[in-house]
């Protein structure tokens, strides 16, 4: 599957703007993980055992009835849940950000879809809470 350099950039710059908003959400101090294409989820607070992965969106959270995210990212979500840590989706659309913590026994459909057509999980955007910008 080829490398989408955009998509990935459009991506950074999102991350990089909601940066600020999960530190004083979380009240967390996050550190990018390595900062590479090959990372799986985003931040991690080592201190406080919280990783965050932010999901740009190019649409509104009414749009759409769920919102996708690969199979890759619940994988390691779940091993790094095994491990001690809170795992966290933050989905920013156009018009809110929203959150959803990953628990062990959460179930979702799932689908091959996508850019890539690889196996994704769909989140029903009911089972997403807002984050107030002004937290």
């Amino acid at each position: 599957m080829p490398f989408n350099q955009e998509l990935w950039d459009l991506g950074q710059k999102i991350e990089n703007k909601t940066l600020p908003l999960i530190n004083k959400h979380y009240e967390c101090e996050f550190e990018r993980n390595i900062n590479d294409i090959f990372d799986v989820l985003d931040f991690k607070d080592e201190d406080k055992k919280i990783i965050v992965e932010i999901k740009g969106r190019r649409n509104s959270s009414e749009k759409y009835e769920d919102t996708m995210i690969s199979s890759i990212k619940i994988t390691e979500g779940n091993r790094m849940i095994e491990l001690g840590y809170q795992v966290f989706f933050v989905f920013v659309f156009t018009d809110k950000t929203m959150e959803i913590e990953l628990k062990l026994d959460q179930e979702w459909k799932c689908m091959i879809s996508g850019t890539n057509s690889i196996l994704h999980y769909f989140i029903p955007i009911t089972d997403l809470t807002e984050i107030n910008m002004d937290d």
